[in-house]
C-alpha cells in the first residue's frame, strides 16, 4: 500500500516593518498614520484580515483587503494623559501563520508656542522623516516668513518652511523623505480646509498636500489641485480645497490630518525646487496655531 501525504504549504505570510512607534506632544489631543505592506510568498490570490488590541487611540484601514496590500496605521491620542501606551495590529490570511505588529505610543506634554488661543486650539507642529539621514529635509517656523501682519512685534509673524533638497523628487508614503506638519487638536467634521502660500514656492498636484484620515479611508489633497486666489497681502496665494469631491461620508470625523512635502527640486519648464512657506493654515474657518517643538518619524 503506497500512502500520499498532503503537500505541505511553504508559503508564508510577511508585515514590514515588523514594529510601530508614536512619538506625540501634547496631553490634549495628537494624531497620525504610518503604513504596513502586506505580502506573501504563496503564488495563490489570497486576501488579508486585520484587527487591533490597546484601545481606541488605534485604528486601521482597511480592515480587509487583497495581497499585496496597504494598511494605513493611525493614532488618535485625544485626552491622553503622558506615559508609553501599547497596542497590537494583528494581520492574518487563509491557511497562513498570523503576524502580530506592536504598536508603541509615546505621549509627552507640550505647549503650543504661537497663536494658540488654549490648550483646546489646533495648532501645527513641523516634522521631518528622513530614514537614511540625508540631511536633506527640513521644516520649522521661521519668524517674519509668514504673513505680515500690524502685530509682528509680539507675534514675529512665523512662516511654515518645508523643504526637501534632494533628487528623486517622487516618493512613496513609504520610502524617500519629506517634510511636513502635524495638524494637532482636530476634531469632528471637516467644513473647509486650505492655507497660503509665498509665490515661488512648490505647488504641484501632489506636493505640498494634505493627508486626511477619516473613519472611512484616506485622502490626499494636493496643492493646485486646490482653488487658488489672491492671498491676504502682495506675495501670497490663498489655497482652498473643495471637500465634496472627497466623497466623506455621513459622520466622517477626522482621525488625523497632516501636510506632507515630497518632491525635491526637478528639472524642466514647469520644474518645482523642493521648497515652499505656509501661513495661515486654515481648518473649518480657522487659523491653527503655530508649534514650535520639531519632530523626527525615523
Amino acid at each position: 500500500m503506497v500512502t500520499v501525504n498532503p503537500t505541505v504549504s511553504t508559503a508564508a505570510l510577511a508585515v514590514s516593518p515588523s514594529s510601530l512607534t508614536y512619538n506625540y506632544q501634547g496631553t490634549v489631543s495628537t494624531s497620525g498614520t504610518q503604513y504596513l505592506k502586506v505580502s506573501t510568498t504563496s503564488t495563490s490570490s489570497l486576501s488579508y484580515s486585520v484587527s487591533t488590541s490597546g484601545g481606541p487611540w488605534l485604528t486601521v484601514t482597511p480592515t480587509s483587503g487583497a495581497i499585496p496590500g496597504t494598511i494605513t496605521a493611525s493614532v488618535n491620542a485625544s485626552n491622553m494623559s503622558p506615559g508609553t501606551y501599547s497596542g497590537m495590529i494583528m494581520v492574518s490570511a487563509s491557511g497562513l501563520k498570523s503576524i502580530n505588529v506592536p504598536v508603541t505610543l509615546n505621549v509627552t506634554s507640550g505647549t503650543c508656542v504661537y497663536n494658540c488661543g488654549g490648550t483646546m486650539s489646533m495648532y501645527a507642529q513641523p516634522y521631518t522623516y528622513d530614514p537614511t539621514y540625508s540631511g536633506t529635509v527640513a521644516a520649522l517656523w521661521v519668524d517674519h516668513l509668514g504673513v505680515p501682519t500690524p502685530n509682528y512685534s509680539t507675534t514675529g509673524d512665523p512662516g511654515l518652511v518645508l523643504s526637501k533638497n534632494a533628487s528623486p523628487g517622487a516618493t512613496a508614503p513609504t520610502t524617500g523623505s519629506y517634510s511636513g506638519a502635524y495638524i494637532r487638536n482636530v476634531s469632528g467634521s471637516l467644513t473647509e480646509l486650505g492655507y497660503d502660500y509665498r509665490e515661488g514656492g512648490q505647488c504641484t498636484a501632489t506636493s505640498p498636500h494634505f493627508v486626511l484620515v477619516v473613519p472611512s479611508g484616506t485622502h490626499t489633497l494636493g496643492c493646485s489641485t486646490g482653488t487658488s486666489t489672491a492671498g491676504p497681502v502682495k506675495g501670497w496665494i490663498r489655497v482652498r480645497f473643495d471637500l465634496a469631491k472627497l466623497g466623506l461620508l455621513p459622520g466622517d470625523t477626522v482621525t488625523s490630518l497632516k501636510l506632507v512635502l515630497d518632491y525635491g527640486p526637478e528639472s524642466g519648464a514647469t520644474a518645482a525646487g523642493g521648497m515652499v512657506v505656509i501661513d495661515n493654515i486654515d481648518v473649518n474657518g480657522k487659523f491653527v496655531g503655530k508649534q514650535s517643538t520639531q519632530w523626527r518619524d525615523d
